[in-house]
């Protein structure tokens, strides 16, 4: 999931970059709620904090590309996801709700587009935390 560099944000190397971070993202959550379900395991802790790291890696690479990039793009996830878990108690809520907004501001949002995701990052790393305690 690595954007192409120096690209505006429409380039289609980008948008097909963010749209594969948006579907495996989204691969993700919904292994968390659905795999037990399935008889499937659940994401390890440590799978999820990993791909924490690679969406809000992404989400910082959307700000550079938008012209943002000295934005501290993990603290203004963590700002919103804050904002949305209020109204939302549980981080999958929040991690679908960013994920979606994400996805249909698109590329376009630069910065905004990033804060959704590295919050989606930051559900991710609060769904890890609460590993082997989750429930469906």
């Amino acid at each position: 999931m690595t954007a192409v560099p120096h690209a505006p944000l429409a380039h289609p190397a980008n948008q097909q970059t963010f749209e594969t971070c948006v579907a495996l993202t989204l691969q993700m959550v919904a292994a968390v709620e659905f795999a037990p379900a399935l008889s499937q395991e659940r994401p390890t802790r440590d799978m999820l904090l990993a791909f924490a790291q690679e969406v809000e890696r992404n989400a910082q690479a959307i700000a550079v590309l938008a012209g943002h990039g000295g934005a501290d793009v993990r603290a203004l996830g963590q700002d919103w996801y804050s904002q949305l878990s209020a109204a939302r108690d549980e981080p999958l809520q929040v991690a679908y709700h960013a994920l979606h907004s994400a996805a249909y501001l698109g590329l376009e949002h630069g910065l905004t587009t990033a804060t959704l995701l590295a919050a989606v990052g930051c559900a991710l790393r609060v769904l890890a935390q609460r590993e082997g305690r989750l429930s469906h």
